[in-house]
């Protein structure tokens, strides 16, 4: 199997994962990097003078991932998952895999003969086709999958993740928001700046969750509407208030009540919010 055909079942066989386990894989940069590198590994044979397809190609090397380890356990799995995907790739040509070398010289294969590949066949490049639409397919599941996740955490978390998302025709990158909103449904909010910014989950182009932790419980305080204004309130979510006894709901951050209560600068006004 050609190098190019080995990447790209690498890629594909982590979205796999990605969707299965529901969690992000290709995360950075270096993922993506490491995807590359560990599929074509095994082939380094040919340049240690290594008889081909035999230390290089057994399950033992694939441990050879375990060094990503100090780099993060995700990295470690996706160098692992890639260097698996090739001796899946080599298990579905005619000179298959002999996987237990040197214990076992049993060859061993994941097709039956007739469907066995010849290297940089006609057949072989179809495949590599189908695996880069595949991939791209995956990649849409994947996102879908994510935001939906991002929805369900949010219920009860406050959610920091990377987004990108599309709004009056152009796109926009976060590299970390809070995520302290949702209907449960198919809408979220976040934190931008001093405001909350509201969007629905078919506007997000791609979501990374990085990390998340359980909201505190709806605190209640009274205080004066000009004091909404400083820098304490500007991150904190309100979810009502009431001025005169008078309890109505809110969804915004302080600062945004501010806004809607600044013609009363000097009253009071009791607020229920919660940290962020």
């Amino acid at each position: 199997m050609k190098w190019i055909t080995h990447i790209a079942l690498a890629f594909f066989t982590v979205k796999v994962v990605e969707i299965a386990l529901m969690i992000d894989l290709l995360d950075s940069y270096l993922a993506y990097v490491v995807v590359s590198t560990f599929a074509v590994i095994p082939d380094i044979d040919f340049l240690i003078g290594v008889k081909h397809r035999t230390w290089t190609h057994t399950v033992w090397f694939t441990a050879l991932a375990l060094f990503l380890i100090p780099s993060g356990w995700k990295l470690a799995l996706v160098g692992w998952i890639a260097m698996i995907s090739h001796l899946i790739g080599d298990m579905m040509t005619h000179s298959g895999v002999k996987l237990l070398y040197p214990y076992r010289e049993t060859v061993f294969y994941l097709v039956p003969p007739s469907w066995r590949l010849k290297t940089g066949s006609n057949t072989e490049f179809m495949i590599l086709g189908i695996l880069i639409i595949g991939s791209m397919f995956m990649s849409s599941i994947s996102t879908a999958s994510n935001v939906d996740k991002l929805v369900l955490l949010s219920r009860e978390n406050i959610v920091e993740a990377s987004l990108s998302i599309f709004e009056n025709g152009a796109r926009y990158d976060y590299n970390s928001v809070k995520i302290v909103w949702t209907d449960g449904k198919s809408k979220i909010g976040f934190i931008d700046g001093n405001k909350l910014v509201m969007i629905g989950k078919d506007q997000i182009l791609s979501a990374e969750i990085i990390s998340t932790h359980e909201k505190e419980s709806v605190k209640h305080t009274k205080t004066k509407v000009k004091r909404l204004r400083s820098s304490i309130w500007k991150h904190r979510i309100v979810v009502a208030y009431s001025i005169d006894d008078w309890k109505e709901e809110f969804t915004g951050t302080g600062y945004e009540l501010y806004r809607k209560l600044k013609n009363n600068l000097d009253d009071n006004v009791e607020v229920w919010y919660y940290e962020t």
